[in-house]
């Protein structure tokens, strides 16, 4: 399932690379094109799309900016 990682991110607007540098998304495979998604530029907050996340308390404690992961469902018509 796909999820959604919460960052919070101060700075200038960041890129897919410089999350993709971060520690704790070492082997996480981001979607690029979801790219970085502000959802709310004044508190520093955005979102990326990856395939799995898995251990995120680890991933948390290697790069605090991981706030939470969260699945992200496709809805559809049945």
């Amino acid at each position: 399932m796909a999820t959604m990682i919460k960052l919070r991110l101060p700075g200038p607007t960041p890129s897919l690379q410089d999350v993709q540098a971060l520690r704790g998304l070492e082997g996480v495979t981001l979607d690029h094109r979801f790219g970085v998604v502000p959802l709310d530029p004044k508190q520093s907050l955005y979102a990326v799309r990856a395939d799995a996340v898995d251990d995120l308390a680890r991933r948390q404690q290697l790069s605090p900016e991981i706030l939470g992961a969260y699945g992200d469902v496709r809805i559809s018509t049945a």
